[in-house]
């Protein structure tokens, strides 16, 4: 049979008692943090696994604040663009009002200082800021006002740098539209080519509508319409040999190399028309030219003719710079669209880890209350051992 020293079994219960005081200190601690563990050596894999959660937690928020100040930025651009639209047709109402015959010079005169307001408040969109010092079209060098008016036309003094903002793990969306793409290099005329007539005709003749029949028998040459006539015309290309030649009857059109030129009126002997490929402009100067336009008298059938023929040019001129805004529109709500997804995969994801860090390091008070006291009992029968080891000797036995 072995024998157990009284020096074995006090040793025995003293380590039972240290331990169960271990377990409890623990436990108490967990409590008292609601975490399982403190540091990496409680739960070395669980440790590692929470870190790496908060860290994508982390990231995540860093896209959220990315894409929180990108939809911001889109927003008010979104806005913006969108009054300027509102801007451009109203200019074409104006521009529809005045060509009435009904209208005087005198008050022709006063459409074209609305125009000139219309002018100035395209101007001051272009030049929007974003409340924080920064302007929203200014491309990357957006710390001042992008565009000046000098006289004539608008000059840009942003770039053409489209700044990108991430809003997810390899996900990037264009938080800006450089002012040059959004106000400047649109297509005058029907977007197409663009006719102007000669300012020495003394006929009656106006161009009325001008479309694209044949795109692709379109060339993208330049042409005269040249009458001969007051019924015969002909029309020569940059070379000056005839490329098409007939009659006309008033209200009649006259068609070649793929284009349709709706006319009204009579033409005198003489008259010409270009018809050249369609250039480009920016959006205040198309509203500017319509206000210089109307500000011209009209006082014979010639200046009433050549004044109608450059009003039709600047209504197309100004469908073709709403249609294009009202695109420049639409992808900045596609971008908003995809900034919002963004913003909802992130809140997504962060869920999800936020509940597996929970899972991973918040504590079951529940079953560390019901463990705290199962130790405490432990504990009180390790003391209540060690107790009665720390008496047991041959003195106290024979007392």
């Amino acid at each position: 049979m072995m024998r157990i020293s009284t020096a074995a079994l006090y040793q025995q219960s003293l380590s039972s008692m240290q331990m169960q005081t271990a377990k409890l200190a623990k436990t108490q601690n967990q409590l008292a943090t609601e975490k399982k563990w403190t540091s990496a050596g409680d739960d070395p894999a669980g440790f590692a696994n929470a870190q790496n959660l908060d860290q994508l937690v982390a990231l995540n928020a860093q896209y959220t604040d990315s894409a929180n100040g990108a939809q911001t930025r889109l927003q008010m651009s979104e806005d913006t663009v969108a009054s300027a639209v509102d801007l451009v047709q109203h200019a074409r109402e104006l521009v529809i009002q005045a060509n009435s015959a009904s209208q005087s010079n005198s008050s022709r005169a006063t459409i074209a200082q609305q125009l000139s307001s219309v002018r100035d408040q395209l101007l001051a969109l272009a030049n929007t800021g974003d409340g924080q010092g920064r302007y929203l079209f200014g491309g990357a060098a957006d710390g001042s006002q992008p565009f000046s008016w000098n006289g004539s036309s608008a000059d840009y003094h942003g770039d053409s740098t489209v700044v990108t903002a991430q809003v997810g793990t390899a996900r990037f969306v264009a938080q800006n539209d450089p002012g040059s793409s959004v106000f400047q290099g649109i297509a005058v005329g029907n977007g197409t080519y663009a006719v102007s007539a000669n300012s020495a005709n003394t006929g009656t003749l106006a161009i009325s509508s001008a479309t694209v029949s044949d795109a692709s028998a379109w060339d993208g040459g330049t042409y005269t319409l040249q009458f001969t006539a007051p019924d015969q015309y002909q029309v020569l290309d940059a070379s000056n040999a005839v490329v098409s030649s007939g009659s006309y009857s008033a209200g009649s059109s006259i068609s070649f190399k793929g284009t349709t030129l709706n006319l009204s009126g009579t033409p005198a002997a003489g008259d010409e028309f270009s018809v050249a490929p369609a250039g480009t402009q920016d959006v205040f100067s198309i509203v500017d030219q319509l206000a210089t336009l109307l500000s011209q008298p009209q006082d014979t059938g010639a200046q009433r003719a050549q004044v109608q023929t450059a009003l039709q040019q600047g209504l197309n001129s100004l469908q073709t710079a709403e249609t294009h805004l009202t695109d420049v529109r639409g992808s900045i709500g596609t971008r908003m669209n995809s900034v919002t997804d963004a913003l909802s995969m992130a809140s997504s994801v962060t869920l999800s880890a936020q509940t597996a860090v929970s899972d991973l390091r918040d504590l079951d008070y529940a079953e560390a209350v019901t463990r705290l006291q199962q130790q405490m009992t432990a504990l009180q029968a390790a003391q209540q051992t060690y107790t009665q080891v720390r008496n047991m000797s041959l003195f106290q036995y024979l007392r």
